[in-house]
Parts: C-alpha cells; structure tokens; sequence
C-alpha cells in the first residue's frame, strides 16, 4: 500500500489583539500587506530551522511566485535517534544513521490570497501522518506579531469535519469506510481459517447506490459515537479510523473523519496523486489538485 498522502488547509487572517474581527490585510496599520509578510517569510526561511528540544527541522523551497501567493515544498526533517538502513530484499544492513543524520522529506505547500477576500488561505501536504503545520505557523505568527504590535495572525483549520460538519456540513456523502489497523487475531479469525503472517487492516464499507447518498456530512458526524480512546464501535469491532467521501470540487474526495492525532479532516489524495521514482508526489500533479480544493474552500467560504 503506498504511503498516504494528505492536504489540510487553512484559512489565515489578521486580527488586533484580543479582537476578533478581521481587519483588512492590506491596511496601512500594517508593515506590509499580508500577502507580501507571507511572501518575506518564505524568503527569510529558505535556511534551516531547527529545533534541537523537538529534533525537528525544516525550511522553505520556494518554487513558483505567484500573483495570488506561492507554492513549493517545506523540507521536513527528524533527527536525534539512532536506527538501521536494511535492504527490504537481502535484509543487509546498508547503513547505520547516527543522531546527526536529518531524515528529510519534502512537503508541498501553497498560500493563496484571493483579491476580492480578507484572507488567506494555505495548504499544507502530510506524508504518513507526519506534518510540520505546527512549526511552521508558529514561527510565521511570532514574526508577524515583532513586525506588527497590536496586531495577531490567526490560522483556522478548514476541515470539514466536527460535530456541525465544518463548511461541508452540507456536503452529501457517497460512502463510508471504517477501518482497524493492524487488526487483531479475534477480528480476523471470523473471517479467515488461518491467522496471516503479516498484519492486515480490516476495513468496513457503506456505499450509496447510484445516484444516492448516505446522508449529509453533518448526520453522518453525528451518528459516529467513539468511545474514551477515541474508536467507534461497530459489531462488536473497534475501529480507530474513519473515511467518508465527500464532494470537494469537481468530485468526491476521501476526507478523515477520525483518525489518530492530527488526522482527522485532512484530505486524503494518496490515489489521485501521482509519484515519482522517489515514492513522493510530482509537484504539478499535487499543485493541480490543491488548486482544485482551494478554489472549491474558497467558493464555499464565500457562499458562491
């Protein structure tokens, strides 16, 4: 199974302090217009930021400038633990990573800051779960609020999931996949005469026939009751992820409704990306669909 390939987006915004209304981002109380602060923050985190306490590290690689913001990759790395390089195939050891060593991979990334809006909007890829939103935003805040007294930037998750469904509150739903990972031994032997080797994921789907639907995204949050560990239980079976297709776009798009920390309502584009040699997304097929989810965020946003 390839790896998973995910996109959150977020709306950003300027507030004053203790406010929350939305002030124009190219107000002259400012520095500089919001698109042109975000523009300068790139530029400025083209070098390596590290954190030796969280041993993360990372930094921009700006690769197109655009009239409405930019795109590129934010080059993710871990670092501060030893582990083996093993060939999958011989099982030999090819090489031994030290603590020094930063395992680094690249995350697209795109800011958009359409002209007829008082925002922003950026989105971040994840790759396996592993994301560096959080590094990101927090620097870029700390610096805009050192250029800007007075003023904050806000970042808002626009995922539509949530108890209300977020902005596809709405959205019809095509179908619904529970999923166990690595399930165990009691889920699979109802299944199977003999146990697999090798860990297995056991999947549960609901699909609407033709033209029909499960129910709007709102009713469909709504009946997931998950339990203090945060499983939903479903014949007797708990299931720590879940999957619905929602319309996004032109089309449906899998988006998780629960999962492990950070997961839940990232957009999942793991089978509508394409890869290259390095197993990681081609830029222009995961610009292309950012911008499709971007324009159809934006549109919803606005109510067009």
């Amino acid at each position: 199974m390839p790896s998973s390939i995910g996109v959150r987006i977020y709306q950003v915004r300027v507030t004053k302090a203790r406010q929350t209304q939305t002030i124009d981002p190219n107000s002259s109380e400012l520095k500089l217009p919001l698109k042109s602060f975000v523009e300068q923050f790139v530029k400025a985190n083209a070098t390596v930021n590290e954190s030796s306490e969280a041993e993360r590290s990372w930094y921009f690689e700006e690769r197109t400038a655009q009239a409405e913001g930019g795109s590129g990759y934010v080059h993710y790395g871990t670092f501060g633990f030893e582990s083996n390089f093993v060939d999958s195939k011989t099982k030999k050891r090819n090489y031994r990573r030290k603590t020094t060593d930063v395992e680094e991979i690249p995350l697209f990334y795109q800011a958009w800051f359409p002209d007829s809006a008082k925002y922003g909007l950026v989105a971040f890829q994840s790759f396996q779960g592993r994301s560096c939103v959080a590094l990101v935003t927090s620097k870029m805040q700390k610096a805009f609020a050192q250029q800007n007294d007075g003023f904050v930037l806000r970042f808002r998750k626009l995922l539509p999931v949530g108890k209300a469904g977020g902005l596809y509150a709405q959205s019809p739903v095509k179908e619904l996949r529970l999923v166990r990972r690595n399930a165990p031994s009691d889920v699979t032997d109802r299944y199977l005469d003999e146990t697999p080797e090798d860990p297995i994921d056991f999947e549960v789907s609901m699909r609407a026939r033709r033209k029909g639907t499960l129910g709007k995204l709102q009713d469909i949050l709504g009946s997931l009751k998950a339990n203090d560990k945060g499983l939903v239980m479903h014949d007797g079976i708990a299931f720590d992820r879940a999957v619905a297709d929602v319309r996004i776009g032109r089309g449906t798009r899998p988006v998780n409704l629960l999962g492990s920390a950070g997961e839940a309502g990232v957009i999942d584009l793991t089978e509508t990306v394409s890869r290259g040699p390095d197993g990681h997304p081609v830029f222009d097929s995961l610009a292309s669909e950012v911008d499709e989810i971007l324009i159809d965020f934006f549109k919803t946003l606005s109510g067009k």
